[in-house]
């Protein structure tokens, strides 16, 4: 399963538009389950948003899956858990602002494996910022494969967070995938299962580089060769505005 977006770069564009239209951020994830392919693992992200009579259309690439620990190789006939398992990461998003509350916004990923495209993926975004404090946003995500072997799936990240001040914030992010069927040629290791996530995190929300930690309860739901994957990240990162 794909892992999870460190900053999904529109909200992140939306929480600090006021003070730059440019932005980097990164993480360090450490993770009880070889789920990864390894125990400690890195994401890095940067973007720029263009303001426009629309609102704002926000670039980005993303490089996810960068292994920093052990290496726990799942499979020799997939080679996860090599050191060349990066998820390559290029996308877009207009959003189009409806009042001072209410956003939408529609956009476009495309993520390469190892060079090779692996998935195409369109998306739309939805959220409202209530006046104390408190703000909710949902994103639908397809992933169409390259390989026409795979079934499509879907992905659904749910959001809600709290503004306690001026310089913490709370959120919480319920990942739920759809997963389609794979070809008969896979076998049942390999085989997909709609997953849920749990994401809790804290923002230090101050001028400049701003912190954060996360905790990760990842792929509840998901069997491989019969035993239940129980993934527990703690995740350190920060974001820089410019």
């Amino acid at each position: 399963m794909k892992k999870v977006l460190a900053v999904s770069a529109l909200s992140l564009a939306f929480a600090s538009s006021a003070f730059a239209s440019s932005y980097v951020t990164g993480n360090l994830q450490f993770h009880t389950d070889g789920l990864h392919g390894s125990d400690i693992t890195s994401t890095l992200e940067a973007g720029h948003t263009f303001t426009n009579q629309l609102g704002g259309l926000t670039v980005y690439t993303e490089f996810d899956g960068i292994q920093l620990g052990e290496l726990e190789v799942e499979s020799t006939a997939t080679q996860r858990g090599s050191m060349d398992n990066v998820y390559w990461t290029i996308g877009g998003e207009q959003a189009f602002a409806i009042n001072d509350n209410l956003w939408v916004a529609a956009g476009y990923q495309h993520l390469l494996y190892q060079g090779e495209t692996l998935q195409y993926r369109p998306l739309v975004k939805i959220g409202y910022n209530f006046d104390n404090g408190i703000s909710i946003s949902n994103r639908t995500r397809a992933h169409i494969n390259e390989d026409s072997k795979l079934d499509n799936d879907y992905r659904m990240d749910n959001r809600i967070a709290y503004t306690v001040n001026e310089e913490l914030t709370l959120s919480y992010n319920n990942v739920y995938v759809f997963a389609g069927n794979e070809s008969e040629e896979y076998t049942d290791v390999f085989k997909k299962q709609d997953s849920m996530d749990h994401e809790l995190r804290a923002t230090w929300t101050r001028n400049g580089v701003q912190p954060y930690f996360e905790y990760r309860s990842q792929a509840n739901g998901v069997k491989i060769e019969g035993s239940k994957i129980d993934n527990h990240a703690f995740v350190f990162g920060a974001s820089y505005g410019f």
